[in-house]
């Protein structure tokens, strides 16, 4: 057995917004990383701004099996450091802050981010020290 842990994976609202959809494919990829043992780190701020989208139930329901997951850590802000430094990373990229709290857990941990359009994240990466890596998600069902 070995004693490798994964590099967590951060989901962002492309990502999110599938699950609350309900998008079966998605579902399964992101219980399969579970499953597996992939630790992954939500924003917060990214469910929020989630949830503010889609305005249902499913969609809250949706959000909170993720966050019960066992391999899934929900990352809020926990000080006035933290704040700043999303303010910060908010106004280097241009983001609105929900994005940009997922930006800079991405940035601050060096992880990558699963998303389903690799391309979003292009500018906010240029503008950051640490380059922002993504994964992106082409076809959930494989």
């Amino acid at each position: 057995m070995s004693d490798h842990t994964p590099t967590p994976l951060i989901l962002d609202t492309t990502v999110l917004h599938e699950l609350a959809r309900g998008e079966v494919g998605t579902i399964g990829l992101i219980q399969g990383y579970d499953a597996d043992g992939q630790p992954m780190v939500v924003s917060a701020l990214a469910i929020t701004a989630t949830l503010i989208e889609a305005r249902n139930e499913e969609a809250a329901d949706a959000m909170h099996g993720l966050a019960a997951m066992e391999h899934v850590m929900v990352a809020a802000l926990k000080d006035a450091e933290q704040a700043e430094n999303l303010a910060l990373v908010a106004v280097a990229t241009g983001l609105d802050v929900c994005e940009a709290h997922t930006a800079a857990i991405a940035d601050v941990s060096i992880c990558p981010i699963l998303t389903f359009d690799a391309g979003r994240w292009n500018e906010a990466s240029r503008s950051l020290d640490n380059h922002l890596f993504t994964i992106e998600v082409t076809d959930p069902d494989l």
